[in-house]
């Protein structure tokens, strides 16, 4: 049987929802943006979550690790753009290039709607409901998010956003998690990309140009911080101790940000609805009007080797 507790801290950022059985056990922190922090399966750990320590909050306010990125994945020139004839101008919180990054719900207290559980799986519902007063986003939405956690260590994240305010909005949405390897080098990416945005020195697009990677490569010595555009909304990654595999279809189309730490133990594979800078280039951008909806899922395979 799948277990769900409430774990409580007296630092109430590090409250979180524990899912366990026999050979897992998953982390979810309603208030760090719903965000999964701890994926361990048959003892190897998978997410290269924050430690549930004032460090853990440290890390996490520099890292970002595995938080929900939404109205805008990755970050959007100076904090501003322009909308509706209208200039907005977001909180600044990558200081040292003056952008805004990775939205605006990632250290936002979200709400337990639902829990539930059987001998194959547990189903964790998140709420969060902005009034429209986010400085640079005056715009009223709700986020659900939904997480489903299989017995062996599969999950489904769900977004479903709805404009409940009397304005249309601009958005994107994407997931940031960082995946552990032992032996990064060996470890194998697989995603059909297409277009690669070449960026500047803020990583911000400046050029579109055709992908150069194969299909499949080793990781060996690449790093990464770039988005691709995707033939198709999949994306796997081995290391030496299990496979993944993504699949995100989004019907205007899917991106891949891949991002390498500089310590060599993780990768961060971050599934997106739309490019860095999309609130000003328009990449993969969409809008929401009053009382519309929009929903998308993540699937995320997981198929353990030892």
């Amino acid at each position: 049987m799948m277990k769900i507790e409430k774990i409580l801290n007296p630092n109430k950022l590090l409250e979180h929802i524990q899912i366990s059985n026999n050979n897992l056990t998953a982390k979810i922190y309603p208030n760090l943006g719903g965000s999964l922090q701890e994926l361990i399966v048959n003892r190897v750990n998978i997410i290269d979550g924050i430690s549930n320590d004032n460090a853990g909050l440290h890390d996490y306010a520099n890292s970002y690790k595995s938080s929900i990125l939404f109205p805008f994945p990755n970050r959007i020139e100076d904090g501003t753009y322009e909308y509706m004839g209208l200039t907005h101008q977001l909180s600044v919180n990558e200081v040292s290039v003056n952008n805004s990054i990775h939205g605006l719900v990632y250290n936002k207290e979200f709400k337990v709607t639902s829990m539930k559980s059987d001998e194959n799986m547990a189903t964790v519902a998140l709420t969060y409901h902005s009034n429209g007063l986010a400085p640079g986003f005056p715009f009223a939405y709700e986020l659900k998010l939904t997480y489903k956690i299989s017995a062996n260590g599969s999950l489904k994240l769900r977004f479903d956003i709805a404009n409940i305010g009397n304005l249309p909005f601009p958005y994107g949405m994407g997931w940031h998690p960082y995946f552990k390897t032992e032996q990064f080098s060996t470890s194998t990416l697989s995603f059909p990309s297409k277009d690669f945005y070449a960026c500047n020195e803020r990583s911000l697009p400046i050029k579109t140009l055709a992908s150069p990677l194969p299909a499949t490569f080793k990781m060996k010595d690449k790093k990464f911080d770039d988005a691709y555009s995707l033939h198709k909304s999949e994306c796997s990654f081995e290391s030496n101790s299990y496979k993944l595999h993504f699949d995100f279809d989004y019907p205007e189309g899917s991106y891949l940000q891949v991002y390498t730490p500089p310590h060599g133990k993780s990768i961060a594979i971050e599934p997106m609805t739309c490019v860095a800078n999309s609130f000003n280039n328009g990449i993969g951008l969409k809008e929401l009007h009053t009382g519309k909806s929009d929903c998308w899922e993540i699937h995320m395979k997981l198929e353990m080797k030892l």
